[in-house]
């Protein structure tokens, strides 16, 4: 469930919101500044240009996830916002795509085809179901193939510019076994509810109801989770620890079987976790350990040298923002 857990902070979608006007065919004078408006240039990096057509198109799922209504006049400023963010990210896409064709680096279909199928099989759900979700949160499979196309080329820039520069002592891998003992198991495994709030709900308020017993988590998850089986507690399996991501351990450490965790986030959204079942597993050595550990340990360093290394990558481009 890694993707699910944490991964893809990516952003790009599908849909375009502003498809719509061109059904409203009731004067031409109002239709033509719209169609420049959308066809216009966002900026242009190193030569290759960025429309504002797209920028709305990849701002989509957090327009979505913030609540926020590009029509609505007292929104703009909210809208403009991740606009400038989204194109952000669009420009830093472009800058390691030109760096990852000047070293060589390469993404097979096939090796994005695996990726994709891991991604549903640790979702949990079905093919069917699991391309719902996307549609709910204003995605695709074909936008899931691009986020995962460009996350194994960012990975592989990344491995080759700075991670193998990252080194990771034995004093701080030891001073991490020993504040997160109870995380290092093997062999066990955890079924889990898991509750999806939606952009608009007050998410500490409703889990505070579980916590003060006014009602269960699986009644919140029937009425409120946008999550995978709402009408089932938000079950999402059995799941080996192991195979969690970091942020879910921290939120499930220490909690006892029918306990739930404090809100936190999932793909950008706010979420609850029920802690079903638990098997005890066997504690694992600090030398077992050590490559999980490490590599929670870079994640923070390697998230620090992407900046500057992206930063490095905007300063000697030639950006023109437009918008």
């Amino acid at each position: 469930m890694r993707s699910l857990l944490r991964t893809l902070r990516l952003a790009a979608p599908v849909v375009c919101a502003g498809l719509a006007c061109l059904l409203c065919l009731t004067a031409v004078a109002v239709m033509a500044p719209r169609a420049e408006q959308i066809n216009k240039i966002a900026a242009v990096v190193n030569g290759e240009m960025i429309t504002f057509f797209d920028v709305q198109a990849q701002a989509t799922p957090d327009l979505m996830r913030l609540g926020l209504d590009r029509n609505n006049p007292a929104q703009q400023e909210a809208v403009r916002k991740v606009h400038l963010q989204v194109l952000n990210s669009m420009i830093t896409d472009i800058l390691m795509n030109q760096e990852a064709e000047r070293w060589k680096i390469t993404v097979q279909d096939s090796e994005v085809d695996n990726e994709l199928r891991k991604y549903v099989q640790r979702s949990q759900l079905s093919q069917d179901e699991f391309e719902r979700q996307l549609v709910q949160q204003g995605l695709s499979m074909d936008v899931m193939r691009d986020r995962v196309r460009k996350g194994i080329l960012r990975h592989r820039l990344i491995t080759l510019m700075i991670a193998r520069k990252i080194v990771i002592t034995q004093d701080e891998i030891k001073k991490y076994y020993e504040e997160h003992k109870s995380q290092f198991v093997t062999d066990r495994t955890v079924r889990l509810g898991l509750i999806i709030f939606a952009p608009t709900a007050n998410a500490d308020a409703l889990s505070d109801k579980v916590r003060t017993g006014q009602m269960t988590f699986e009644q919140l998850a029937a009425s409120d989770s946008i999550g995978p089986n709402p009408n089932a507690g938000g079950n999402i399996g059995s799941l080996k620890w192991t195979d969690l991501a970091s942020d879910w351990k921290e939120a499930l450490d220490g909690l006892k079987a029918g306990e739930v965790s404090k809100v936190m986030v999932v793909e950008g959204r706010k979420a609850l976790l029920k802690l079903v079942e638990t098997s005890a597993g066997r504690s694992q050595s600090i030398d077992e350990a050590t490559p999980e550990i490490e590599n929670v340990l870079r994640e923070p360093k390697l998230q620090e040298r992407f900046v500057e290394y992206t930063k490095q990558l905007h300063d000697k481009a030639v950006i023109d923002i437009r918008i």
